[in-house]
């Protein structure tokens, strides 16, 4: 067998007469090798991924159609941004006014309403998922394997549910390469409390000896000193386990994540509420060298009354994301660090659901949303697609969650053709096949 080459598989002979006629020119197959396993080189070190569960309502967000009246258009009012030509809603000014920050991909969709119900499985893998397809893994999980953090640091943590429950659209905790690429859970603190942030370990990590003595409530550093009371326990665990008592022995990642170490203006700004203190925390995070943060906000299936839930959760949103590009930016990190804020789906017109009282909202609609990137490579305001005047279907500019995914990993310097093997040994392709946004791409 070949050394020094997992896709040695994929090497044809035309490949090795390549190699064989650069060897003249100093390149040996040992390079050659390396160079394939290396896959593009990465113009992002680390990514965050801020996931508004459900569907945040584009045409009342960034895309909204000033000339359509509701039900298609927007009962609110757009604001001009610091790009001319752009508008967002008037709930959002500090992301109106930092615009060149960052850009919108307003054609973008899923194409095909009957994939609603799994779009979070779809834009988190990266690739079409239900119960019926490959259990493709989050992408989180495949940068944990093929981009890992220096020992010590999770290579992916989230803030509390990073899987997909929808009816019939599976798990994504049931995925091809198995729990070993499962992320650290934090659950954030809230910073009025005196508890701070707490650390809850995967369900295979079984900490029960320190949950019955200590409990999970307690602090962080009470935590600590039960697990060096366990020395003896942490010798035996698999390196998944191992890396989990590491990331809590770590005064930095600690820290980072620990809403009472957070500068008081910080809080502030980014929002003294939960989504605050994740962005903020996500933010530390990457500063620490981790390469995946994700960071999600469920509640935004906004079937009823979605003039009054956008008024409630567009200022959280303009506070978190702004801050959080804004911080990125400012410590040197936005050049190296993907922002992403993406949903399920989009929505469709405003119409009263005979489920929910009150003002009417919006339904499902798999085919048109929004993506917001920064950062990492993806360029800087602008636009990306349009829509038809009801928001509601793409008249320019069609991608699809695979490309989506494909330009992350291609970022992210992972090679999204490359072969991964199942935990039973079968061999799976990163990503379906599509074609980058490379009108996106810096």
């Amino acid at each position: 067998m070949l050394q020094g080459c997992e896709n040695y598989r994929q090497c044809d002979r035309r490949d090795f007469l390549r190699v064989g006629g650069a060897g003249l020119f100093g390149l040996t197959f040992a390079d050659f090798f390396r160079a394939q396993a290396a896959g593009p080189a990465p113009r992002a070190r680390s990514m965050i991924l801020i996931w508004l569960a459900g569907g945040p309502p584009h045409q009342d967000m960034f895309d909204m159609k000033p000339d359509t009246p509701p039900p298609f258009g927007s009962e609110l009012r757009p604001t001009r941004t610091n790009v001319p030509g752009i508008d967002f809603c008037d709930l959002m000014p500090r992301l109106a006014q930092m615009a060149d920050k960052f850009s919108i991909l307003r054609s973008v969709g899923i194409g095909n309403e009957r994939w609603e119900h799994s779009g979070g499985l779809y834009w988190l893998s990266g690739n079409p998922r239900n119960r019926t397809t490959v259990q493709y893994p989050m992408i989180g999980s495949v940068l944990a394997k093929e981009r890992p953090a220096r020992p010590g640091i999770p290579s992916f943590v989230g803030f509390g549910h990073y899987y997909d429950s929808g009816d019939s659209a599976g798990d994504l905790r049931n995925n091809y390469l198995g729990p070993a690429y499962d992320p650290m859970i934090f659950q954030p603190g809230n910073p009025r409390d005196e508890v701070g942030a707490m650390l809850a370990p995967p369900a295979h990590l079984d900490l029960s000896g320190m949950q019955r003595r200590e409990g999970l409530l307690q602090s962080l550093d009470t935590q600590i000193r039960g697990l060096d009371a366990q020395e003896h326990l942490i010798s035996g665990m698999d390196r998944f386990q191992q890396s989990a008592f590491d990331m809590l022995r770590s005064p930095r990642l600690r820290q980072a994540a620990d809403p009472r170490q957070f500068p008081a203006r910080l809080l502030d700004r980014y929002g003294r509420n939960t989504q605050g203190t994740s962005a903020l925390a996500a933010c530390r995070l990457v500063e620490a060298g981790v390469p995946f943060v994700f960071v999600p906000w469920p509640g935004w299936d906004y079937h009823g009354s979605v003039t009054n839930a956008c008024k409630n959760s567009l200022p959280v949103l303009d506070a978190m994301v702004s801050s959080l590009v804004q911080d990125l930016h400012d410590r040197g990190l936005l050049e190296t660090t993907i922002v992403t804020v993406l949903g399920e789906m989009g929505r469709n017109r405003i119409y009263q659901d005979s489920a929910y009282s009150g003002p009417p909202g919006r339904d499902h609609w798999g085919t048109t949303q929004f993506v917001l990137v920064a950062g990492g490579g993806f360029r800087q305001g602008m636009v990306l697609g349009a829509t038809d005047r009801t928001s509601l279907h793409v008249v320019d500019k069609y991608y699809s969650p695979i490309s989506y995914g494909r330009t992350l990993y291609h970022l992210l310097g992972v090679d999204p053709d490359k072969e991964l093997y199942t935990t039973n040994g079968r061999p799976v392709r990163i990503s379906e096949d599509a074609p980058l946004i490379r009108e996106i791409m810096a």
